[in-house]
């Protein structure tokens, strides 16, 4: 039976990133160049708002304190804008009803990511919903954008690809990459030029400065893992 954690590490970089260029390798590879070209510009720009939204908080404290909003969770934004994707273009050639499923099994899935970070406790419920929507967005603009292209998109091998999502999201878990929201910090603390980050449960700077979370053997250059 799945866990929350498990369901949560769907979202981990190592699954949903392996996933966006599985979608771009694809396209690039039936010479479909805008469609890849746009996908890649769509999923990277919320990866950026993203991003962007919790170095605000990290280094400079911008939110919004009474919905407990630090930023966009990644994970429910990569999530909500990779899966629905991947099971369309998987369907692309079916029947309009099993493409339609396909979307919306896509999307239940990334609710569940969502919900599932709330449940671990690594966001609160306004950061994963939030973060749902904007990949949801980006999902439903690069489906309205294949829909209405002229480009011929790949003959599918079903299972094949069928496969390779299973193998994604069932084994790839378990080897979630470490310290992805470290990387975030640091840009933080370089931009701002602070050596504290800011804490949620009292929107103040922490008391001390940031030590990174590893073996001292393992810190470079004073605040970052590897």
């Amino acid at each position: 039976m799945l866990s929350w954690s498990h369901v949560s590490a769907l979202g981990g970089l190592n699954v949903t990133a392996l996933l966006a260029v599985g979608v771009a390798a694809w396209l690039v590879a039936a010479r479909c160049w805008r469609l890849a070209l746009a996908w890649c510009l769509v999923f990277c720009g919320a990866m950026l708002v993203a991003a962007a939204s919790q170095v605000a908080f990290i280094g400079w404290g911008i939110g919004i304190r009474a919905l407990s909003f630090t930023g966009f969770s990644g994970h429910a934004t990569r999530a909500a804008a990779v899966f629905p994707v991947a099971l369309f273009l998987l369907t692309e050639r079916g029947s309009p009803w099993l493409r339609r499923l396909a979307v919306v099994a896509g999307s239940l899935l990334a609710v569940g990511v969502a919900l599932a970070r709330v449940q671990v406790g690594a966001h609160s419920a306004s950061e994963a919903v939030s973060g749902c929507l904007l990949g949801l967005a980006v999902a439903g603009v690069f489906v309205a954008r294949v829909r209405a292209a002229q480009d011929r998109l790949p003959q599918p091998r079903p299972l094949l690809l069928l496969l390779g999502l299973l193998a994604a999201t069932v084994l790839l878990p378990v080897a979630d990459p470490a310290y992805p929201h470290q990387w975030l910090t640091v840009v933080a603390l370089k931009l701002s030029g602070r050596d504290r980050v800011y804490l949620r449960h009292d929107w103040q700077p922490a008391q001390g400065a940031y030590v990174p979370p590893c073996a001292p053997a393992r810190v470079r250059f004073a605040i970052l893992c590897t």
